[in-house]
C-alpha cells in the first residue's frame, strides 16, 4: 500500500475525565502497557500459566526475565549444575555469593526479586529424572547438552500438546525453535478487521446509501458524505449497469475510481478520495478468504465431538452461519468495526449504527447456532462464554491453526533437502551474506559431535566440527546443481567452516551477555505468543548472527 493509500489517523478531541469517573484498579494501571498488547485474555493466561525452563544459563535466565517481568504465574527451573565462576561472568542473575550453589535455586532467587506476585521454583535433578510435563503450559529447552534428553523432553511435551521451544547458543550466535502439535489463534491481530463488505452491501445499508441525494446537497453537505456511502452509491449504479457485476480487472477498476473522482464538484473533496482510497484496501476482498475456506473444509471442523476444543466448536457455528438460509450472501459474520473518515457526526454514527446493528444480528445467528452445536455434541452451553464467541466473531476472517512438527521429525526427515541451493542463492544477495543455514548447520553438527564424544566440541575439533556440517549440507543437497546457481564449492566450503569454526571457539551454551539477552528477548516474544494464543507464532527456526547484526528464519 502506497503513502497516498492510507487513511489519516483517527483523531479524537481531548475530552476532559470528571472527578467521579472510577480510576482504573492498580493491577490495570502497573500492566496497562501489555494489557494494550495482548487485552486482559491474554494477561489472564500469562498469569496462570506455568512454564518449565530446563537450564540456568544467562540465555535461560535472561528469558525468563522477560517473562517474569509481565507477571507470568510461575516457572520451574531444571537443573542439576552448581554455580562457576564462567557463571558469574557471564549471567546477571548470579552473585559471588552464589558461587557453588545449585544454579537453578539462585537464578530463582534474583528473578523472584524482579516481581514478588510470580511463584518461581527449581529442581536439582537431571532432566532425565523429569518428564513428567503434566503441571506445565509451555517448556523452554535451553541449551541442553544431551541430544538424546532433548529428543526425550520434545517426545513427552509432543504426546501431551505442550509448546516447546528449543533454544541454543554459542558465543556469538544463537537459535530458537518452536514445537507446537497444534495451535489455534483467534486474536492474531491483523492491522484491521474492517470488512465494509463493499462488494456484497447488505440490505440496510443500501437503503442507508440511497437516501443520499447528491442534487439536493449543499457543497458543505456535499464534501461531507461518508466514503462509504459515496463507495455503496456508484457499486449500485455500476452493478445497475453491467448486469449486476462489481468492476473486475484492473481496467474496470481504474474506470470505476475515475468515475469515484467525477463526482467530486470541488478538488478539495477529500472524502471521495478516501472512498477511492478505500476502494483500493477492500473493493475486491473475496467472500470468504481461502484460508478460513481450507479451516472450514478441515475433518476437525466436521467431526465434532464432546472433546472437540473450543475452538473447532466455535468454528463449526461460524460454518454453519455462513449457509445459513437467512444469510444469502454467503459471507462471514460481520465484525463491526469502521474506519474514521470525513463526515458529519451525525452521517458518520449514523453508519457507525447501521455496521453495528448487523454485527449484531450476525452475532446473535451465530450464539443460536452455537448453542446448537454444542447440544448435538453434548457439551454444556455454558462451556463456552459469550465474550469468547465475540471474540471469534470479530475475528473469524483472520483466524490462524499452527500445526507443526516435532523435533524429532525434524531428525528424522530435515525439510532442508533440496532447499540448498535456493536457500544459499537467496543469502548472497544479501550484504554481508545471509549465514543463517551455515549456523544452523554448525549448531546441529555441534550436536552430533556431543552425542558421539559425550562433550561439547573445543577450538582443535574445529575440523572435526566442519567435516560433520560439510556431511549434513552435502546430504541435504543430493542431486542439487549448486554450481548450476552460481554456489561454487570451496566458497559455501570456506563459509560453513568459518561457522564451524566460531562455533567450536565457544561451544554450545557458552554464553555472551549480549548474546543472552538479544536471544532471551526473542524467546519470550515467542512464550508469550504461545501462552496467550495471541499473533502469528514463529513457524520454523529463528538464526540469530551476532557478528553480522542480522536474523534469518528457516524451515528445516
Amino acid at each position: 500500500m502506497s503513502v497516498e493509500d492510507a487513511l489519516p489517523p483517527q483523531m479524537q478531541d481531548a475530552v476532559p475525565v470528571p472527578a467521579s469517573v472510577d480510576r482504573p484498579d492498580a493491577h490495570t494501571q502497573r500492566f496497562d502497557r501489555q494489557l494494550r498488547l495482548w487485552a486482559k485474555t491474554g494477561q489472564h493466561a500469562l498469569e496462570h500459566a506455568h512454564v518449565l525452563v530446563v537450564g540456568a544459563n544467562a540465555t535461560a535466565s535472561s528469558s525468563l526475565k522477560n517473562l517474569v517481568l509481565p507477571n507470568v504465574g510461575q516457572f520451574t527451573i531444571l537443573d542439576p549444575a552448581t554455580v562457576t565462576e564462567a557463571d558469574l561472568g557471564a549471567n546477571f542473575f548470579l552473585d559471588p555469593t552464589s558461587l557453588g550453589k545449585p544454579r537453578a535455586q539462585e537464578v530463582v532467587r534474583f528473578l523472584l526479586e524482579l516481581n514478588s506476585d510470580v511463584k518461581g521454583h527449581s529442581l536439582v535433578q537431571p532432566l532425565s529424572a523429569q518428564l513428567d510435563l503434566s503441571p506445565y503450559s509451555l517448556v523452554l529447552a535451553v541449551d541442553v547438552e544431551s541430544r538424546t534428553d532433548l529428543l526425550a523432553l520434545s517426545d513427552a511435551a509432543w504426546d501431551k500438546g505442550i509448546p516447546l521451544i528449543k533454544v541454543e547458543t554459542a558465543g556469538f550466535y544463537g537459535a530458537l525453535r518452536t514445537q507446537v502439535k497444534e495451535l489455534t489463534v483467534v486474536e492474531t491481530h491483523p492491522e484491521s478487521i474492517v470488512d465494509l463488505r463493499l462488494s456484497h452491501p447488505f440490505p440496510a445499508l443500501v437503503a442507508h446509501a440511497a437516501t443520499y441525494n447528491y442534487a439536493t446537497m449543499d457543497s458543505e453537505q456535499h464534501t461531507h458524505v461518508p466514503a462509504v456511502v459515496i463507495l455503496v452509491k456508484a457499486l449500485e449504479e455500476w452493478k445497475a449497469a453491467h448486469d449486476g457485476r462489481t468492476p473486475t480487472g484492473s481496467a474496470e477498476r481504474k474506470d470505476f475510481m475515475d468515475g469515484v473522482v467525477k463526482q467530486k464538484r470541488h478538488a478539495d473533496e477529500d472524502n471521495f478520495d478516501e472512498a477511492v482510497t478505500l476502494f483500493r484496501r477492500a473493493g475486491t476482498r473475496p467472500g470468504i478468504p481461502s484460508e478460513i475456506q481450507a479451516l472450514f473444509d478441515d475433518p476437525a471442523c466436521e467431526n465434532i465431538t464432546a472433546a472437540t476444543p473450543t475452538f473447532w466448536l466455535l468454528l463449526h457455528a461460524v460454518r454453519s452461519f455462513v449457509s445459513h438460509p437467512s444469510n444469502p450472501s454467503r459471507l462471514l459474520p460481520l465484525s463491526g468495526a469502521l474506519p474514521d473518515m470525513k463526515a458529519s457526526s451525525q452521517g458518520y454514527v449514523a453508519l457507525q449504527t447501521l455496521y453495528k446493528t448487523k454485527a449484531r444480528e450476525d452475532l446473535a445467528l451465530v450464539r443460536r447456532l452455537l448453542g446448537e452445536t454444542l447440544d448435538a455434541a453434548g457439551v454444556p452451553r455454558a462451556a463456552v462464554s459469550d465474550d469468547e464467541v465475540e471474540t471469534f466473531v470479530r475475528h473469524a476472517a483472520w483466524l490462524k491453526v499452527v500445526r507443526g512438527r516435532s523435533l524429532r521429525m525434524e531428525e528424522d526427515e530435515c525439510r532442508l533437502k533440496g532447499q540448498v541451493g535456493a536457500l544459499l542463492s537467496a543469502a548472497s544477495f544479501q550484504q554481508p551474506p545471509d549465514a543463517s543455514l551455515y549456523i544452523y548447520t554448525a549448531l546441529r553438527a555441534a550436536s552430533l559431535f556431543s552425542a558421539a564424544h559425550h562433550r561439547a566440541p573445543d577450538v582443535p575439533d574445529a575440523d572435526a566440527l566442519t567435516e560433520l556440517a560439510e556431511g549434513l549440507v552435502g546430504a541435504w543437497s543430493e542431486g542439487e546443481d549448486l554450481a548450476g546457481v552460481g554456489i561454487e564449492d570451496g566458497a559455501w566450503r570456506e563459509a560453513l567452516g568459518k561457522v564451524c569454526g566460531e562455533v567450536a571457539r565457544a561451544p554450545p551454551g557458552t554464553t555472551l551477555p549480549q548474546t543472552s539477552a538479544l536471544v532471551g528477548g526473542l524467546v519470550a516474544q515467542e512464550a508469550i505468543k504461545l501462552i496467550t494464543r495471541q499473533y502469528g507464532p514463529l513457524e520454523g527456526t529463528c538464526v540469530w548472527d551476532g557478528i553480522r547484526s542480522g536474523a534469518g528464519v528457516l524451515s528445516p
